[in-house]
């Protein structure tokens, strides 16, 4: 009964999702969603198949950066090929797995139990994916193995209306970008928490250089703070 009930909550937070007309208002059902089923983290991130590899396009994520320990579970999800027609592509990560993996150290680091990975297509499929990624820690029922299949679906119906109410904003997508090698430079000085007065100190320039280049990358990577800057740097494997 809890159960059913749950799901009929986290349905009903996607409504607005018809009527959405801002990226903020996107960030608010995504918030609700991830809310109502009891998740202690979220995040979704659209994300173009674009020709030199996937690129995030805009991200919500209720915590700066929480998802870069489990990067290595996306490039699988966004593949074009590697999964059935029909097979939803998530991924479920736990402290039950039975053998240990890499994500089970950063599950422990985030006071999580399970973790679920999973990639969208809009109702009409082509280049955009919505990844959309959540935690939950030992005594949500969302984390039991025997939820996963309910979640799964739920949560890929959430992630599919997401994208297509993203396609329907006006703003138009950008085109990917590349950095060069001063721009990456200062990026992963910012990636490590360097002001760019340390940064400039380290890399013998001044701070005004340091600053000219970040706002070459904020205007390429089309994000307006060092923040946004460094997780779309991440999930481009760049860092």
């Amino acid at each position: 009964m809890e159960s059913h009930e749950t799901t009929t909550r986290a349905l009903r937070t996607l409504r607005p999702l018809f009527e959405s007309s801002s990226l903020a208002d996107l960030r608010k059902v995504v918030r609700d969603f991830a809310s109502e089923l009891g998740a202690l983290r979220h995040a979704l991130g659209i994300v173009e198949r674009a020709p030199g590899g996937p690129v995030l396009r805009w991200l919500c994520e209720d915590a700066p950066k929480w998802w870069s320990g489990f990067r290595l579970e996306f490039p699988p999800l966004v593949a074009r090929g590697g999964w059935r027609a029909g097979q939803i592509r998530t991924v479920r990560r736990a402290l039950d797995d039975v053998a240990p993996l890499p994500a089970h150290v950063e599950l422990r680091r985030l006071g999580a139990y399970s973790a679920v990975f999973l990639a969208a297509e809009a109702l009409h499929p082509g280049d955009m994916v919505a990844c959309l990624s959540l935690l939950f820690t030992s005594g949500s029922r969302m984390a039991l193995p025997a939820a996963h299949g309910h979640l799964t679906g739920l949560c890929h119906h959430a992630a599919s209306l997401v994208l297509d109410a993203y396609l329907r904003l006006p703003s138009p997508v950008p085109e990917p970008a590349r950095l060069s090698a001063r721009e990456l430079e200062c990026l992963r000085w910012a990636a490590v928490g360097k002001t760019s007065w340390e940064t400039a100190l380290i890399l013998g320039v001044s701070e005004r250089t340091v600053n000219f280049h970040f706002g070459n990358v904020f205007g390429k990577l089309k994000v307006n703070n060092k923040q946004a800057a460094v997780a779309q740097a991440i999930f481009q494997g760049l860092l």
